[in-house]
């Protein structure tokens, strides 16, 4: 009878098989033993070998012993091997820290090794061998060696298959990797309603040059167009500011856009006047930090100015803004857009309309809390006579927009007006439909009136059906106008669907799904590129492929909140769909 122990620990009760005392066991060492390979019979290969090397006669004692230990019964009774604390292959020794107590029989304990079984395939049938699962190679086990499954068996890899197999599991996660990172894109291309393509060589350089905008003076002469397209990048990265804005800044500069303002500071703004007198068109958008002090500059130094386009110029006062009008640049307006601000106030609308309203081609008052007065917004027919664009959207109070108001805009500039724009004024009802755009807007062409909660199926139809002195229009938004129903919106599709561009319909959520059918059946448009129907509950997967059908040149079409549509939906490979819930980044 035999037993082992480990150093330091304390034995514990063997089993029936053995009646020794055993220490604890690692995981490895409890493998091996499942596998029936023991120490004495790595032990006496072992000897063999190394004699075999040395050019050693084997002793016969040994080779009977190993070929006793190989050809053992399977119900013998089977020694333990500790792997204690080393990690190197099992084709040596025991571990220093283990030692062999023989019993007072004097026997050598042999472990037994079991034959091996058809769920692995890693030991040979004569269990003295590991073999590689891949490769069939002969090869020592270690604690390196991978084990995996394959062809219906589990087993090991040799170490130059395990190398392999690695190195795929690499290229494998990096494929995964790569396949994200454009998945991430082709979404990004989608939220800007573009399709994800490589870019040109053009936008390559775009792209570095923005990389390293803050060596802008370096960059010499790149086109005024490449300029802007520059710009909007650097807008959208939140990356313009006050060194970067010098790029954009010549006195060949007609026309600038900055679309995001809120790292350009007071002096910077300046330079806008000082470096750009020959600027026409002005645009800034988000400009907070545009002070009294710059506008009066701009009032004084950009003679050739025409078009003034700001949003959210809140610390411009009341004072400064007639002061402005007053000058000679604001005399010579033709165009002025204003959104976001408080401080616009009656006065100041008054003060507009004085010196530059008889010039005015275009005009925009948007979400201007300020202007509070109902007898000043009727102000507007009088001095507004050859409007092509008008906006006025989001008033403070609704009762201030009425329908007598904007019919009297409308005959007034009939003959020029050519896009209207009434978001939010929800003062508004049908008669303005029926008795003012029916009769006074022949030349309009873009038509925006979201969220008129008064507007329904009946001033829709008044102002459509027949409307034969308009020749369709181009550009419509009826977004969340919640009255309009499967009627007004068939009429008004059917009125423009040769000539429209740009449809929104989105949370019209009266309209069901007989309406695409016959829509399906009876109109085709030639020209429709972007269409919005997000919110409206009644589209679905075959309403996709009915509009991909009818509409040829459809590029975008917008689904938020349509939870039926799915990328199953038969369409065709040139349109960009937005806002599936199936859409995964």
């Amino acid at each position: 009878m035999s037993y082992r122990r480990r150093r330091g620990n304390t034995g514990q009760q063997g089993d029936d098989d053995g009646g020794g005392v055993k220490g604890p066991s690692s995981a490895l060492t409890s493998f091996l033993r499942e596998q029936g390979i023991n120490a004495e019979q790595i032990r006496l290969r072992y000897e063999r070998s190394q004699r075999q090397q040395n050019g050693e006669e084997v002793p016969a004692e040994i080779a009977e012993e190993l070929t006793a230990v190989v050809q053992q019964p399977e119900d013998d009774a089977g020694g333990e091997i500790l792997d204690g604390d080393s990690h190197g292959p099992l084709n040596l020794a025991l571990d220093s820290d283990e030692e062999e107590i023989d019993d007072d029989e004097g026997g050598a304990a042999s472990a037994k090794r079991r034959r091996t079984s058809g769920d692995f395939s890693g030991v040979s049938s004569n269990g003295a061998a590991i073999y590689c699962l891949e490769c069939d190679q002969h090869f020592n086990i270690s604690v390196y060696s991978k084990k995996m499954e394959k062809y219906g068996k589990i087993g090991y890899l040799c170490p130059s298959c395990t190398k392999i197999q690695m190195r795929r599991e690499r290229l494998a996660k990096k494929h995964e990797i790569e396949a994200r990172k454009r998945r991430k894109k082709v979404a990004a291309a989608l939220l800007d309603k573009k399709q994800f393509k490589l870019p040109s060589l053009q936008d390559f350089c775009i792209n570095i040059i923005t990389q390293n905008i803050n060596e802008v003076e370096l960059l010499g002469e790149i086109g005024n167009h490449n300029k802007m397209k520059i710009c909007r990048i650097l807008a959208k990265n939140r990356s313009l500011n006050n060194k970067t804005v010098g790029l954009f800044l010549d006195n060949k500069t007609t026309e600038l856009e900055f679309w995001d303002c809120c790292k350009i500071d007071k002096n910077s703004l300046d330079k806008i006047a000082a470096y750009c007198p020959k600027l026409e068109s002005l645009t800034l958008n988000m400009c907070g930090q545009l002070h009294n002090d710059n506008l009066r500059y701009f009032g004084s130094k950009l003679a050739s100015l025409e078009s003034l386009s700001l949003n959210g110029p809140f610390l411009i006062n009341d004072d400064t803004w007639q002061s402005f009008f007053d000058s000679n640049v604001g005399k010579n307006l033709k165009h002025f857009h204003l959104r976001n601000t408080h401080r616009f106030t009656n006065d100041s609308l008054v003060s507009l309309l004085e010196n530059c309203g008889n010039n005015l081609k275009s005009l925009t008052l948007s979400r201007l809390d300020g202007l509070d007065s109902k007898p000043v917004y009727d102000l507007l027919p009088h001095f507004l006579s050859a409007l092509e664009h008008l906006e006025i959207s989001s008033p403070h109070h609704e009762n201030l927009i009425d329908d007598d108001l904007i019919i009297n805009l409308l005959a007034i500039n009939c003959e020029t007006l050519t896009s209207l724009n009434l978001d939010k004024c929800s003062g508004l009802t049908n008669r303005f439909l029926a008795d003012g755009l029916r009769a006074f807007g022949s030349n309009v062409t873009k038509l925006s009136i979201a969220d008129l909660d008064q507007i329904d199926d009946t001033g829709m139809m008044s102002l459509f059906e027949n409307w034969d002195i308009n020749g369709g229009l181009t550009d419509i938004c009826l977004e969340r106008c919640f009255s309009l129903g499967d009627k007004s919106i068939y009429t008004m599709l059917s009125h423009s669907s040769q000539t429209l561009v740009q449809l929104n319909l989105n949370s019209v959520k009266e309209i069901s799904k007989v309406m695409f059918s016959r829509l399906s059946r009876n109109i085709i448009f030639p020209l429709l590129t972007n269409l919005d129907i997000g919110f409206v509950r009644s589209v679905d997967d075959s309403v996709l492929a009915i509009l991909s059908r009818i509409c040829p040149k459809l590029e975008i079409l917008e689904v938020y909140g349509n939870n039926r549509c799915t990328e199953k939906a038969l369409v065709k490979d040139s349109l960009t769909v937005i806002g599936r819930q199936t859409d995964s980044i």
